[in-house]
């Protein structure tokens, strides 16, 4: 019983140490005026919500005319089968021409899949 407590506390810590698969790379899909840079993803792990992603990056008004209600939809897509594991839109409001503005989101995924992020600025009628 004694010999089994450390290998039990040894197994806990690569778990907690592992994180997650891989670093996901990320694409833009610019639209108009609108493009986004993504600055990085991190994967996470935790307890609660087992593997997640965070990209982080910027929206551009590169156009010639103030874009309104920009909206910023991040997907975690899945490398090996295409499909979407999970995604969010964040609403950015009005991007006057040269504006920009920041974002970060997290998105699920799961422990042992291969992702890529794919961010699509754009304005909602």
């Amino acid at each position: 019983m004694l010999r089994t407590i450390p290998i039990i506390f040894l197994a806990i810590a690569l778990i907690l140490v592992a994180g997650c698969a891989e670093h996901a790379p990320a694409s833009v899909v610019p639209s108009g005026g609108l493009s986004a840079s993504v600055s990085k993803v991190e994967d996470h792990w935790n307890f609660g919500l087992g593997c997640y992603w965070k990209p982080s990056g910027t929206v551009f008004n590169s156009g010639d005319t103030e874009a309104t209600n920009v909206v910023t939809f991040v997907q975690l897509i899945d490398t090996s089968t295409g499909n979407i594991r999970d995604s969010k839109t964040i609403a950015l409001g009005d991007l006057a021409k040269g504006d920009s503005r920041s974002f970060e989101v997290s998105l699920d995924g799961e422990c042992d899949r291969s992702y890529r992020v794919e961010v699509r600025p754009m304005e909602q009628a």
